[in-house]
């Protein structure tokens, strides 16, 4: 097993830039990782590139597979950083991805070209390390299976071994996430403040909240003591002290959960805006998002919003 992660960690695609890196990748059999890429997440799900200015390069992304004890398998480690800029020295976001999704919708063309727009724009730059979390919402649900451990404790050493994060020791200093992703990226938040190495900023888009059981029950929670164990709307306390940013379209479905979510824990930045639980929707918040994780990485005057009254919370 040992050389066979070997073998299969070196077969990175870099997306982007339309080369493959690793020696004799393609040759070696890099079938499953072009596979894997032609669908990074569900249609609804996929953020639309927008026009790219001239001159204006997309983030790229490397596709890796390693091998997860946490997991029980085998997962990809998607890692997206600035085209031209060596990202060994970068902050390190991690990005949850959503219900039915993987890591690969942090590497797709229309995530690629949102960052690399942010990051020209003025947004201090960061890579973003994302990781198949499966359908578990992020935490030990099936046996065996423990999406949160892997994130606590194996991706660590994964950044590391690639020279990345190394002042932390591999620990990733931003946590965001979308959807079933955004609700993990509070409970990662959490979890890292409970091992008494908080995060520096967290960002929850459209996270998936649930007012009650009834609804929670059609997720992956092995009944209600587990839902509410992992429940935001009620760990929201151990968050005061690490800035949040949230979003949340007003036709989405999780809308009034994240309504009360923001009633209840007042985090830093706070907006609700015209959309659905879309990647379209999606597409209009990311540079928000990326200016307000940039803006706790390296000093900006850059702003997150502003946005009308009527639709938002700004607690800046």
């Amino acid at each position: 097993m040992a050389g066979q992660e070997r073998r299969v960690s070196r077969r990175r695609l870099l997306l982007g830039g339309g080369a493959v890196l690793g020696a004799g990748a393609l040759a070696a059999g890099a079938t499953s990782l072009a596979s894997a890429v032609e669908t990074p997440a569900p249609i609804p799900q996929r953020v639309p590139a927008p026009p790219r200015p001239a001159r204006v390069p997309d983030a790229v992304s490397t596709v890796e597979w390693v091998s997860s004890v946490a997991r029980g398998r085998s997962v990809r480690l998607v890692i997206t950083s600035p085209a031209g800029v060596d990202r060994r020295p970068l902050p390190v976001a991690v990005g949850l991805h959503g219900l039915y999704a993987n890591a690969l919708w942090w590497g797709d063309p229309g995530m690629r070209r949102a960052l690399g727009l942010a990051w020209a724009s003025g947004v201090p730059p960061f890579a973003v390390a994302a990781l198949d979390g499966g359908d578990n919402y992020w935490h030990p649900f099936r046996p065996g299976d423990n999406p949160m451990r892997m994130l606590l404790e194996e991706l660590p050493g994964w950044l590391v071994a690639r020279g990345m994060a190394r002042e932390t020791g591999g620990a990733p200093v931003l946590s965001s996430g979308v959807s079933m992703g955004g609700a993990g990226a509070l409970m990662y938040a959490r979890a890292r403040a409970q091992r008494g190495t908080p995060v520096k900023a967290v960002a929850a888009m459209s996270p998936g909240l649930f007012t009650d059981w009834a609804v929670a029950a059609k997720r992956p929670f092995a009944g209600i003591a587990d839902w509410q164990a992992n429940d935001p709307l009620r760990f929201y306390p151990e968050l005061a002290g690490t800035p949040t940013g949230m979003w949340c379209g007003d036709r989405d479905s999780f809308v009034d959960a994240v309504r009360r979510y923001i009633a209840l824990a007042r985090p830093q930045y706070s907006r609700i805006s015209p959309g659905a639980h879309t990647g379209s929707y999606y597409g209009t918040i990311l540079p928000e998002v990326f200016a307000f994780l940039g803006q706790h990485v390296a000093p900006t005057t850059l702003p997150v919003g502003p946005a009308p009254a009527t639709t938002a919370f700004p607690h800046l």
